[in-house]
């Protein structure tokens, strides 16, 4: 009889025979705190051996291996879940403990730069095969993999609800993605496009709600990681020039650049305001 668990960041769930509701609420089963989630945002339904996924009608959907889900789907071992920003990775066991795995692998793979569970002999996303010296992330299982796409999503739903004027909104998806850039500038795994892109809607937000705080978090995370100001940065940062505290931590930001040799000539149109 299977034995089936799920694995996300550095915890395991058994999963029982029955539903296993996923979601932001704290009535959930596994309760992940996101706001890309919906309250009750999937379900696992374990019965006669067989798991299958339910979204249950979330605002961004449910995934299973890159592919959005479209109606509810049996899960295999290895598969992985993702939803909203979150990835979980989905294990179907044997009741025999000697051929369970207590700990697992995963591979990169070299075609489409995507991890999977060690095991297959082609890549589950790009249907690559896998070369013997594809490398392998040991003793990772259960451990965070941070992807390019976690950030462009946030980017793009930041993108969707600064459109609409969902100010609250925006503010909890701009938390989450200052995160994800924090955590990616410290790890020097940092996406110049989506940093740029990051900064440019945290602009547009202060500009929106007329609130210096995301500029001046934008001015403060550039200088801190001595990164040059891509243009549109710099059109957004003199269309908010005048809101309270910009000047003062422009200065500051280009003390730095003169230093790093950041200076170019975008740089210097902010360094015209600043002089002016």
């Amino acid at each position: 009889m299977a034995r089936f668990r799920l694995r996300f960041l550095l915890q395991e769930f058994d999963l029982a025979p029955g539903e296993t509701v996923i979601g932001r609420s704290p009535e959930c089963h596994i309760t992940i705190d996101d706001p890309l989630l919906s309250r009750q945002h999937a379900r696992i339904v374990v019965n006669n051996g067989v798991a299958v996924l339910h979204d249950l009608g979330s605002r961004n959907g449910s995934r299973v291996n890159g592919r959005l889900l479209v109606e509810p789907t049996p899960l295999n071992d290895g598969d992985r879940i993702r939803l909203g920003t979150q990835e979980l990775v989905f294990y179907g066991l044997r009741t025999d403990a000697r051929a369970a795995k207590a700990t697992g692998a995963m591979r990169l793979c070299q075609h489409c730069t995507t991890p999977f569970p060690e095991g297959p002999t082609s890549c589950p996303h790009c249907g690559k095969a896998v070369r013997a010296d594809e490398d392998t992330m040991s003793g990772v299982a259960g451990m965070p993999v941070r992807q390019a796409w976690i950030l462009q999503m946030l980017n793009d739903m930041l993108d969707r609800v600064l459109r609409a004027g969902r100010a609250g909104e925006a503010e909890k998806l701009l938390y989450r993605a200052a995160e994800e850039t924090e955590n990616r500038i410290a790890s020097s795994d940092i996406d110049g496009p989506q940093f740029s892109r990051t900064s440019d809607l945290a602009i547009q937000y202060s500009l929106q709600v007329r609130d210096p705080r995301w500029a001046l978090w934008v001015l403060d995370v550039h200088r801190r990681g001595r990164r040059a100001l891509a243009p549109s940065t710099v059109d957004g940062l003199l269309a908010v020039y005048d809101l309270e505290g910009i000047a003062q931590a422009a200065r500051e930001y280009l003390d730095v650049a003169r230093d790093a040799s950041l200076l170019d000539e975008h740089a210097r149109r902010l360094q015209r305001a600043v002089e002016s």
